[in-house]
């Protein structure tokens, strides 16, 4: 009896004096220490945009080409994938017996998809694609009396573009965004066909990372 328990204890004691020590074990269970001084950086996960856009219709349309000003905010889902919900306005002209002033607003939600991985995290230009869906909205004036819709009418946008890093809280960006739109009458509010055209938009913008 008393040697099969002595047998036992030496047998748990070979066991502790062979198992690898704890920090071995779990090595990720041990916080990483912090950089020198003690500071950690902060994830900083929001990204602000102020733009300026230039805007044309491939195709034939009622409107002029215009220029449009932009405000964007980003927010990161992970490291590959931001998504954007963004906000454009711009006036332009179209031709109803007369030049009528139109105001033009763009609504968009998309996703931006930057490969801000390895390597390309440190370099500080990165080029990036986008995609998604959103509204473009006419509102002309209606000067002299006439009364003309406002539409709001349906577009699906894809794109590229290239953000250069500006320190750790500023970045600078360069896109071009194509979309398809399905363009309303925008003198007869009883037209309810539309027809699809294309728009071109190369923008400009100054982002803050927060």
């Amino acid at each position: 009896m008393r040697s099969a328990l002595a047998a036992a204890v030496l047998s748990i004691a070979a066991g502790l004096l062979v198992a690898a020590p704890l920090s071995a074990q779990e090595p990720e269970a041990r916080p990483e220490p912090p950089p020198p001084g003690g500071i950690v950086e902060r994830e900083r996960p929001h990204i602000l945009g102020f733009g300026i856009a230039s805007l044309s219709w491939d195709g034939e349309s009622p409107y002029d080409d215009l220029t449009m000003s932009s405000l964007v905010l980003e927010r990161s889902l992970q490291r590959l994938f931001r998504a954007r919900a963004g906000i454009a306005y711009g006036g332009t002209t179209f031709d109803a017996d007369g030049e009528v002033d139109t105001r033009v607003m763009s609504l968009d939600l998309q996703l931006v998809v930057v490969p801000d991985v390895g390597p390309l995290h440190d370099f500080g230009v990165l080029p990036y694609v986008l995609g998604g869906f959103g509204t473009l909205i006419t509102n002309p004036s209606g000067e002299g009396g006439r009364d003309l819709p406002t539409r709001s009418q349906s577009q699906v946008a894809w794109g590229l573009g290239v953000l250069a890093r500006i320190g750790s809280r500023f970045e600078a960006r360069g896109e071009r965004i194509r979309a398809r739109v399905r363009l309303a009458d925008p003198i007869d509010a009883t037209n309810q066909e539309t027809t699809s055209i294309h728009t071109n938009r190369w923008e400009g913008r100054i982002s803050w990372v927060f």
